[in-house]
């Protein structure tokens, strides 16, 4: 019995087109974002050969999650949240393209971690935004859940293909 509500609580997601499509989005965010860290391993690494300067720049990549998180929650709480996960996500795609030419060009290291850790602010403010606005997609309670554990999934879904599609894709080139 228990087993079969479930299940219909699940398949009700599927029919909430907004939700959805929120969650696919930030799928395909979640995977962009962990091929992008691979992608800059990748870079400093070549251009350093340092394993120190590697483990820093990664740690780095995650001050902006602590120094920003009761900013990023104040402002979830206060602002139109659709709204916030829009200019994060734009701000992000944008960071993404101009860090892809600076890499393109051989642009200076400095910038291209700099520019990392200006798409990691804004991400910050992304987690926050996304589970403030989840409960407003979902029809009742019954779907609070699930929608959470669909998006938690996903999340951890991401952080598995990202990498591994970065990893295959510098394997298959330069």
């Amino acid at each position: 019995m228990g087993a079969m509500r479930l299940i219909r609580a699940y398949r009700a997601l599927f029919e909430n087109g907004p939700l959805v499509r929120l969650l696919a989005g930030e799928f395909v965010s979640s995977v962009g974002d962990w091929l992008y860290l691979v992608a800059l391993l990748v870079v400093v690494y070549e251009r350093e050969s340092s394993a120190v300067l590697l483990g820093v720049v990664g740690a780095a990549r995650v001050l902006p999650y602590v120094v920003l998180s009761v900013p990023a929650g104040i402002v979830a709480d206060r602002f139109d949240r659709r709204i916030v996960l829009l200019v994060t996500d734009v701000a992000r795609g944008a960071a993404m393209i101009l860090l892809a030419w600076l890499v393109a060009i051989d642009g200076p290291l400095e910038v291209i971690v700099g520019l990392t850790l200006v798409a990691a602010s804004f991400s910050a403010f992304f987690g926050p935004a996304i589970g403030a606005y989840l409960p407003s997609l979902v029809a009742d309670e019954g779907q609070l859940g699930p929608a959470n554990s669909a998006w938690a999934t996903l999340d951890n879904l991401a952080y598995v293909i990202g990498p591994a599609i970065g990893g295959l894709l510098i394997a298959a080139g330069d």
